[in-house]
């Protein structure tokens, strides 16, 4: 994988920021519609309900059809950002940014999650961009042998809790 440590650092908003940044050999459009399309994202993160524009509402589940997180977005510039509230279940709600670049070999992506209240949230989103390279490089077979549970945990040592 591809995927690069993300950082964790203290939040001004209190909590903690999460940040990652990647890029990846593929279009903006391309990208965009990875992390905003239900269907691309129910591919490599969860089953997405919901829209991905300005006041659009979205929601994801567990497997078992549960929700386990859903917000609301405050911002979008499409193909480029967009802003989202996160409100897991029984979490304080957070907020996510997401911009998406053109660069010489692709395109970039950087996600900042604000104010998450532990830092096991990194090794999970590090997790979840596995994710997105696979499903960007079409690799369905991969992502439908991804141990998400096993490489979370490997993952999480490189974000140690202080």
């Amino acid at each position: 994988m591809r995927t690069t440590d993300g950082t964790v650092e203290d939040s001004p908003s209190g909590g903690y920021l999460i940040r990652f940044a990647q890029t990846y050999p593929t279009t903006v459009e391309d990208l965009w519609d990875a992390i905003t399309d239900p269907e691309r994202l129910s591919r490599w993160m969860a089953p997405y309900e919901g829209d991905f524009h300005l006041g659009g509402r979205w929601l994801a589940r567990y497997d078992d059809g549960t929700v386990f997180t859903e917000g609301t977005v405050t911002a979008c510039d499409a193909p480029r950002t967009f802003t989202t509230t996160w409100h897991a279940r029984d979490e304080h709600e957070t907020t996510i940014t997401v911009t998406v670049e053109p660069v010489e070999d692709g395109a970039a992506l950087r996600l900042e999650h604000d104010r998450v209240g532990g830092r096991d949230y990194a090794p999970g989103w590090h997790t979840y961009l596995e994710l997105l390279e696979l499903d960007l490089a079409g690799d369905l077979d991969g992502i439908a042998a991804f141990d998400w549970d096993a490489r979370y945990a490997e993952l999480r040592r490189r974000y140690p809790v202080t």
